[in-house]
């Protein structure tokens, strides 16, 4: 049986609240990580936050982590979509040191720019909770560069999985080290990042 006009109305409009008290949980969490870092986050401090109470906050939410998860997943949408697009630029005749460089830019601009962008990548290094998430991602970034090693350099798909997995760990180990420097300008870390997975990958792809 099919829902009455009316129906499908308050269905519609319980969707968009929902998703608006969602974004507001996310965005409050955001800000919190900005000025307080991962470590001050709670359940309490959230709800208060983004103005509801915590019941509203549990119906959504169970815990701060999956608060946290669903940032990240967030983020990597965004973050793939963006990764992919530079990829398809080489495929299509462009200077892969380039494209290179710029997808490390824009994994740094994620932590940056984002609200809470650094404090979020500190806590996915330190809470075991978080830490499968990373490696989602890791994985994905990897297959898609996998890819391109495939195509440009005529890898074999497991050797050039292997190659794309330690380009990922590379970049994302240099930029972390700017989480751990902060007396030192972090645009000195996104230049070793740059020119330390260039230089891996190129064996690879200048044969």
């Amino acid at each position: 049986m099919s829902l009455s006009f009316d129906s499908r109305i308050r269905a519609k409009s319980n969707r968009a609240k929902d998703e608006g008290t969602v974004e507001r949980i996310l965005t409050a969490t955001e800000i919190l990580l900005q000025e307080k870092g991962h470590d001050a986050l709670t359940t309490t401090v959230i709800a208060e936050a983004a103005g509801i109470n915590i019941a509203t906050l549990y119906k959504y939410f169970p815990n701060k982590y999956l608060i946290l998860v669903a940032i990240i997943k967030r983020n990597r949408e965004v973050w793939l979509k963006a990764a992919d697009r530079s990829v398809a630029s080489v495929l299509a005749g462009g200077d892969w040191r380039v494209t290179m460089e710029q997808i490390i830019d824009f994994a740094a601009r994620r932590r940056q720019d984002q609200p809470g962008g650094n404090a979020l990548r500190l806590a996915v290094l330190s809470l075991p909770e978080l830490q499968s998430f990373d490696r989602e991602e890791s994985l994905e970034t990897a297959a898609f560069l996998s890819d391109f090693l495939m195509a440009r350099g005529g890898l074999n798909p497991t050797r050039a999985m292997q190659v794309a997995r330690v380009a990922v760990d590379i970049g994302n180990s240099v930029l972390d080290l700017a989480l751990f420097n902060t007396s030192e300008n972090p645009d000195v870390w996104i230049a070793e990042a740059k020119a330390a997975v260039c230089q891996y990958l190129t064996p690879h792809l200048e044969r």
